[in-house]
């Protein structure tokens, strides 16, 4: 059974955590090759020393409720394991209509130093889940002696308080685990493919253009911070807007990189966005590389975003009203920038919203539990080192706007941007 079990580990081990399966529930393999339920009926056992937590009821960027498992190891039990076998992570979750869901971590104990004893090692495991009831068995295996602790909890998700968008989670499985990952691609979560339900009707034909800002705004004039970027918010929105079920129009969605006076990406018509060439587009907006071409012009930029929001609006017509959504951080330009806001002339028929995505506040860390698998030194301080928080640039692209009379939305949170999201769908279901 072990050397069963191994061999799919290997399979399985790059990955960490088990990617999200089948709607009705979300079997690995890896529980296959150990004894798991026969473990589960034993009843728990800790011949590892180990600390669990679960938490939930945290409405995330992606608009989901997160519950997150956190396991933690206590260093020395590394220590005398290293050099052989490998530390396992089992975590399933049971629904109320008997679904199960499974995903696993691992951790090699080759390479495992002296000063393992010195640090305990936290696996961390999230999950979106719907409001309801479930069990959750956690299992800790060392794959060389194989010892194993197993532990029975249960969760209670309470649905959200006065929720603006009820219906959003529709056809949603219960429980979709989350994964590791590098920005973006932990931004944006592409692997997460069923849709939220926002229905949008109106009377009078629409076409949506949503305006997205990836570019990193200038720092204060004087101010001793670096540029500051907010697309772990930003990602998130964009991919929750561009499932608005434009039932009579079309969303058409593009980036803008204000920096290099280029669009970035364009995608018309959208029903499902195109990761692929989003994630290339943001490769060559990268605020670390740019060109010197790019640099001398940067007192165009504004007049650039400008431009874009021109070219859109001024494309009216009897047929779709234009309807214009930018989202955006707080934009500030290098000083001297031509900031003329936008004119018309003549103005067409449209509608115009602001989503302004402000950085969102630093709390105290007050656990060691919220950092993914990884060292955490013992009697030390609570979580990473907070830094300070980087001064937030005063708005221009509000500036550039205003003679369009846009309805402004000021969002620093998943439940604010909710509220925004559910306000902006009702005022253009009133066209």
């Amino acid at each position: 059974m072990i050397q069963t079990f191994l061999i799919l580990l290997c399979v399985a081990a790059p990955r960490l955590f088990a990617q999200p399966l089948a709607k009705g529930g979300s079997p690995d393999p890896i529980f296959a090759a150990v004894p798991f339920d026969k473990w589960l009926a034993e009843g728990d056992q800790a011949p590892i020393r180990w600390v669990l937590r679960l938490s939930t009821n945290e409405l995330s960027n992606h608009q989901r409720i997160k519950a997150r498992v956190d396991i933690q190891v206590d260093g020395n039990e590394l220590l005398k394991r290293r050099g052989k076998g490998t530390l396992v992570t089992l975590v399933q979750f049971t629904d109320n209509a008997g679904a199960i869901y499974q995903s696993h971590g691992a951790m090699g104990l080759k390479d495992v130093k002296e000063a393992a004893s010195t640090v305990d090692v936290i696996y961390t495991q999230d999950a979106f889940v719907l409001p309801g009831d479930y069990r959750v068995a956690l299992c800790l295996f060392d794959s060389a002696t194989g010892e194993h602790n197993v532990a029975h909890r249960t969760l209670h998700v309470a649905p959200l308080k006065s929720d603006p968008l009820p219906g959003m989670w529709e056809n949603l499985p219960p429980v979709e685990f989350v994964s590791g990952g590098e920005p973006p691609d932990s931004w944006f979560l592409p692997y997460l493919r069923e849709r939220l339900i926002l229905p949008l009707e109106t009377r009078r034909k629409i076409r949506i253009d949503l305006l997205v800002n990836v570019s990193s705004s200038e720092p204060p004039e004087g101010a001793k911070t670096a540029k500051a970027s907010n697309l772990a918010v930003i990602l998130p929105a964009l991919k929750v807007i561009s499932q608005m079920d434009v039932r009579n129009g079309t969303m058409n969605v593009a980036l803008l990189d204000l920096a290099r006076h280029s669009v970035s990406d364009e995608q018309d018509s959208v029903r499902e966005l195109d990761w692929r060439k989003i994630r290339a587009g943001l490769k060559e907006a990268n605020p670390n590389v740019i060109d010197v071409h790019s640099l001398e012009k940067r007192e165009q930029n504004a007049q650039f975003f400008v431009s874009e929001v021109r070219r859109r609006l001024a494309n009216s017509s009897a047929e779709a009203l234009p309807v214009l959504i930018v989202l955006s951080g707080p934009m500030s330009f290098q000083g001297g920038e031509n900031l003329r806001p936008i004119d018309l002339g003549k103005s067409p028929d449209y509608r115009v919203f602001y989503i302004r995505y402000h950085m969102p506040p630093v709390r105290p860390v007050l656990s060691p539990f919220p950092v993914p698998l990884g060292p955490q030194r013992r009697n030390g301080p609570a979580g990473p080192a907070l830094h300070p928080v980087p001064l937030e640039p005063p708005d221009s692209l509000e500036r550039t706007l205003k003679p369009l009379e846009p309805r402004l939305f000021d969002v620093d949170s998943p439940e604010q941007f909710r509220k925004a999201l559910a306000t902006l769908m009702a005022e253009i279901s009133k066209i």
